[in-house]
């Protein structure tokens, strides 16, 4: 069995990422759907409580899969 590499793995992870970023931009269409909705403003605001939860949970998988990639590739955003 070929091994793979540090680099497909990385890449993998990147992919990965970007997955979560098409949930985010889904969710935050999602939530203009609900906003241009009939629902009651309760209700509204129960469903986006909800979904910027879902959001809130997106962004820390990007987080965690972003620390992933510095660490195999030592790789660091930059600060400035």
């Amino acid at each position: 069995m070929e091994k793979i590499s540090l680099l497909e793995v990385a890449k993998a992870i990147q992919f990965n990422n970007k997955a979560e970023a098409q949930a985010i931009e889904d969710y935050t269409a999602f939530l203009k759907t609900v906003k241009d909705s009939e629902l009651d403003e309760a209700d509204k605001g129960i469903i986006k409580g909800v979904i910027d939860e879902i959001i809130s949970d997106e962004l820390n998988h990007q987080e965690k899969l972003q620390q992933l990639y510095s660490g195999l590739t030592q790789v660091e955003p930059n600060k400035d």
